[in-house]
């Protein structure tokens, strides 16, 4: 059997739901791409860790959970623990624990996922800001509000936001996410848990020219309300007042 037919054997093991197969197989392909070259590990181990991994209930999550170690651990080894292929394992067994409440193991990965990307790429690249906003989510679900808000000291919004961030966050207001949600116009956006109100933020602040307000009520695509340095595109995002929930805070100015 061909590697490309043994990992389409795998595949097919994973979609039916066959986890202890699917273990020693993925085992001995990896084992042998990594005997041919690093490119044909790459190749294959690629074909691997792309599987979403995406479960209808914990129960199949909880059966998964072998394989996903499996393939961290081998790549781990085969490419070494700091190669994107071991990070991108990683991450999804971070995720695949994260689904099933093991949430201290879940942490520590994410917290190796964050440091490793935090050491390779600018603060305001997208794999970090990804990184830090998951590892914001298993501290609160975790109960570790402190250390959740701990990530967000920093944001790197534009100088033009720079003391409107600190005023909201002064007043109150928590960052939730600093993300790139849009693909165009769209640099840093933080979001924080209030309600903003824009048009006193921007007058009482003396806010730049360039700082504009953005108001979004989606319909599929969430919703926000805001105000976005049309500049640098960055933005300070809370929620919308027709979709917010009953006694959230608004900041003003």
């Amino acid at each position: 059997m061909t590697i490309l037919t043994a990992i389409s054997s795998v595949l097919q093991m994973l979609r039916a739901q066959q986890f202890d197969d699917a273990v020693p197989a993925v085992s001995d392909a990896l084992r042998q791409a990594a005997a041919e070259s690093p490119g044909r590990l790459t190749e294959v181990a690629g074909e691997i860790v792309r599987w979403p991994g995406i479960f209808p209930n914990t129960d199949q999550a909880r059966r998964s959970e072998p394989f996903f170690r499996t393939v961290y651990s081998l790549l781990s080894e085969l490419s070494g623990p700091e190669s994107p292929l071991a990070m991108t394992a990683a991450q999804n067994l971070a995720g695949l624990l994260g689904s099933i409440d093991k949430i201290d193991e879940a942490i520590s990965l994410r917290e190796r996922l964050l440091d490793h990307v935090t050491h390779r790429f600018p603060s305001d690249d997208q794999r970090v800001m990804m990184a830090r906003d998951s590892l914001a989510i298993l501290y609160r679900r975790a109960g570790l509000e402190e250390m959740a808000d701990h990530l967000y000291d920093e944001t790197g919004l534009c100088e033009h936001l720079r003391s409107a961030e600190q005023y909201v966050r002064a007043s109150g207001a928590r960052v939730v996410a600093c993300c790139r949600p849009w693909t165009t116009n769209c640099h840093i956006w933080v979001y924080v848990d209030s309600l903003l109100d824009c048009e006193r933020l921007i007058a009482n602040l003396r806010l730049d020219s360039c700082i504009q307000l953005h108001d979004h009520r989606g319909t599929h695509d969430g919703s926000e309300r805001g105000i976005v340095c049309t500049l640098h595109n960055d933005a300070i995002m809370g929620p919308h007042p027709a979709d917010a929930p009953p006694g959230v805070k608004t900041i003003s100015a």
